[in-house]
């Protein structure tokens, strides 16, 4: 009898290459999140730092940081230079927990404004520095200008020099048409111009000055005003003595 046929041994099977993609799932920990986007880490770094909580010293005597002064301008600001200013404060002003009046009514603030005054601003900006209360009491502000409902900067009326900034380049471009309609084809196709004597030479130095004109805010004298109150005022000091 013929022996039968034996089909050949079935290879083992190639181990799987490196370059076939593996899904890997870490059960471990749950610490390692995903990198957060770019500002979401300096977010979460200062809202996770702790802030412990604590009372008010000197609460009858002290105006807390915050405090709105309403106060009257006693003299007016124009923008032109830089200079001092003065108000009038219009209302007893009390600590934090309202039983001591603090800041009588009457007490004059002292401060300085800036005069670098930028296109489309209408406000001035006014740094109270003093307040001296009628008794003679006086402490230092800091604080910035504000008007009544407490935005800061003082709004005034602005005068943009229009005319002094562009009359010079209104002027020279109504030259220049009048030039071109005085422009005349001769007979020989022979163009004849008009024009004005060092017209052209002298156009660039009433641009150039016209360009460094800035606007002027005023604000009248008067003018309700307010101190945004930048920090702690404690006048324990003062108070104790009376």
């Amino acid at each position: 009898m013929p022996p039968q046929y034996q089909p050949p041994p079935t290879p083992p099977a190639a181990p799987r290459s490196s370059a076939d993609p593996v899904l890997v799932v870490d059960l471990g920990s749950g610490e390692a999140a995903a990198p957060a986007p770019d500002g979401a880490s300096a977010a979460s770094a200062v809202g996770g730092a702790s802030v412990r909580a604590g009372y008010m010293r000197n609460r009858a005597t002290t105006v807390p940081q915050g405090a709105l002064i309403p106060a009257v301008l006693e003299t007016a600001l124009d923008s032109t230079r830089p200079g001092l200013a003065r108000a009038l404060v219009q209302n007893d002003v009390r600590g934090f927990d309202g039983s001591k009046i603090l800041i009588q009514r009457g007490s004059r603030l002292i401060g300085e404004y800036k005069a670098d005054l930028q296109p489309g601003q209408n406000r001035a900006l006014v740094m109270w520095t003093r307040l001296v209360r009628p008794d003679g009491v006086t402490i230092a502000l800091n604080s910035p200008a504000a008007d009544p409902l407490g935005q800061v900067g003082i709004k005034g009326k602005v005068n943009s020099h229009f005319l002094a900034r562009f009359g010079a380049a209104i002027l020279q471009s109504t030259l220049d048409v009048g030039v071109n309609l005085a422009s005349r084809v001769g007979g020989n196709n022979s163009a004849v111009v008009v024009a004005l004597p060092g017209a052209v030479q002298n156009s660039a130095a009433p641009l150039t000055n016209g360009s460094q004109i800035q606007p002027t805010l005023r604000v009248r004298q008067g003018t309700a005003i307010s101190v945004f109150v930048a920090r702690d005022l404690d006048f324990t000091g003062v108070e104790g003595r009376r």
